[in-house]
């Protein structure tokens, strides 16, 4: 176990003990944040549960202790040399932020229940949410899954929980992803840079970019009691359900790698919906808060993306972060595209994107520069030698009409 801190953690540098701050949703919105104490953490960091009161009785469906979890494994999984003074480097904080967007915006809350401001302000979560199960498999499976790694303590789930982790597949599942994570993944990545062999931004690249396979991997485990989860959620907000999800497989793609939260309070946690939706709150929202109605319809519209179109844009940003500059670059843009734009800015985005797609189309492999060539001298040949073309293109519609008599669809001798 990496004790590299201690249990209540470290009052982060730019926050005195003695800073007392209101918390600006704008400001940790809109990022350019400075201060640990404008951040979402700070009302309630220093306060959760130790690992010791956890080690005697965990639950799950209690929020202060799926925050307390993660706060363990962001002071626990590295070093303060690797992380930062305050471990303000680590990934697991936009896991945290995210669950702490859940609470506020009423999502881990019974959905068939009316959200009240009560409610927002209790602990506890409902087991018929869809947003908790889906949250329970990346903030509490992937401490159960450090636990089974050796890295932190193991938590005893209290009895009079009424949870059945223990023989729910998904969440078993999710377990053993992250299990998998800590013990490949990670330890590679922490053994590269104690070793300091290549340099420390390409491991933490690749840490990335395998956290997000992982992560990919946990949301299909968790898909079959989701599934049942869903029929519980409002239309809307069962269609925004299905395509968050479905944007952790580009997420996955791009190795988007702005999780840290030096990286949350420069560019800001994004415009995730402020309230569950429906009608009524996306009426509110486009009026009130026209950056999340932007972000909440844009997340709706990949609900029903198809498998092909999942694949075509995975392939185009697995290709486009080849480049290191568009890696690093891509989170930023694509946070760019919901700002408001002059002509001029339009016109400069349709240069940035003219410039990514040639970068995608440009070759990768040896086999791919081989069809390159060979396209490229057919396409010479052909245009300064007519009799060249004349032969190809008979010899090619002969390939075709051979194959086209091969098909047992167009020319069966079967009875239908």
């Amino acid at each position: 176990m990496n004790n590299s801190s201690d249990n209540n953690g470290a009052t982060n540098k730019t926050m005195p003990a003695s800073t007392k701050k209101k918390f600006n949703l704008i400001a940790w919105q809109e990022g350019g944040v400075t201060d640990f104490a404008e951040t979402c953490f700070a009302e309630y960091w220093d306060k959760l549960p130790t690992i010791q009161q956890l080690c005697i009785s965990c639950d799950p469906y209690n929020w202060s202790h799926r925050m307390a979890l993660g706060k363990y494994i962001i002071q626990n999984t590295g070093s303060r040399e690797l992380w930062g003074p305050n471990f303000s480097g680590h990934w697991h904080w936009a896991y945290l932020a995210q669950l702490d967007w859940l609470k506020r915006s009423g999502r881990l809350a019974s959905p068939v229940a009316k959200v009240t401001k009560r409610m927002l302000e209790k602990d506890d979560i409902a087991m018929d949410s869809w947003f908790a199960y889906v949250n329970l498999n990346s903030t509490v499976a992937l401490y159960f899954g450090a636990a089974k790694a050796g890295l932190v303590p193991k938590v005893s789930v209290c009895k009079d929980c009424g949870l059945d982790l223990e023989v729910d597949p998904g969440f078993l599942g999710s377990v053993d992803i992250w299990h998998c994570f800590w013990i490949n993944s990670h330890k590679k990545f922490l053994d590269s840079i104690s070793t300091g062999k290549g340099s420390k931004e390409k491991a933490i690249a690749l840490l990335y970019q395998e956290l997000w396979s992982a992560h990919a991997l946990v949301t299909k485990s968790l898909l079959p009691r989701a599934r049942k989860l869903e029929l519980f959620l409002p239309e809307l907000e069962r269609k925004f359900g299905i395509g968050w999800l479905n944007m952790v497989e580009v997420y996955d793609a791009m190795a988007w790698n702005l999780l840290s939260l030096d990286a949350l309070m420069d560019i800001g946690v994004g415009y995730s919906p402020s309230r569950v939706l429906n009608e009524e709150s996306m009426i509110w929202l486009k009026e009130h808060c026209p950056d999340e109605h932007i972000v909440a319809t844009t997340i709706i519209g990949f609900h029903n993306l198809s498998p092909a179109t999942i694949s075509a844009m995975r392939t185009f940003f697995q290709r486009l972060i080849r480049w290191d500059r568009e890696r690093l670059l891509l989170p930023y843009l694509i946070r760019y595209l919901n700002a408001p734009k002059t002509p001029i800015q339009k016109l400069s985005l349709f240069f940035v994107f003219t410039r990514m797609l040639i970068e995608v189309i440009l070759p990768q492999t040896i086999i791919e520069v081989l069809i390159w060539i060979f396209f490229g001298g057919g396409i010479l040949l052909l245009s300064y030698y007519p009799l060249i073309r004349h032969y190809f293109l008979t010899f090619l519609a002969m390939i075709i009409a051979f194959e086209l008599a091969k098909s047992p669809i167009l020319f069966s001798t079967q009875k239908r």
